[in-house]
């Protein structure tokens, strides 16, 4: 799936990551982890929420790197994208190679307009089950809803099946 071992990430699923204690994923799963300065600005705001510290704490370890990209003439086709979503799909055009990780409806419907090869917060809890960084997907994916980040059941079926893991009791 991925083409690179270099992800760039969107705000979304880092908090939702990071608010379930599970952001070291996607470094488990990729190695590298950029975010725009949009990004950053998102992640870390002056209010507090659970799993703040762990994202500051990432970009202080420097595994999630904070990246400018060069301003390009891209202008996306739906312009009511927000400023992280439109700098991450422009990082990811300006480095063909690497993959977004992304979950905003219309985020993920510009990327693909564009041809940028995306990942979803679910598949990348179910990429680290199958290397053999977490023992089971499902109770991981179970925690994102409780923690107010909704994934449609269609997509963390499909992922769970992916796994091996469709169909178990809760």
């Amino acid at each position: 799936m991925a083409r690179s071992n270099v992800l760039i990430a969107d705000a979304g699923p880092l908090i939702a990551l990071s608010r379930i204690g599970a952001l070291d994923l996607p470094r488990g799963v990729f190695g590298e982890v950029w975010v725009t300065p949009e990004v950053r600005a998102e992640v870390l705001p002056r209010a507090d929420y659970p799993g703040k510290a762990d994202l500051a704490a990432a970009f202080e370890a420097g595994w999630l790197r904070d990246r400018t990209f060069p301003l390009t003439s891209w202008r996306p086709l739906n312009p009511g994208l927000g400023p992280g979503e439109r700098s991450s799909i422009a990082a990811a055009l300006e480095h063909p190679g690497c993959l977004l990780v992304i979950d905003d409806r219309a985020g993920r419907a510009e990327a693909r307009a564009w041809k940028v090869a995306i990942i979803g917060t679910a598949a990348v809890i179910g990429l680290a089950k199958l290397r053999g960084l977490i023992p089971a997907a499902r109770p991981v994916l179970e925690r994102l809803q409780p923690a107010g980040y909704f994934i449609g059941p269609a997509v963390i079926e499909a992922v769970l099946a992916d796994v091996g893991e469709a169909h178990e009791a809760n």
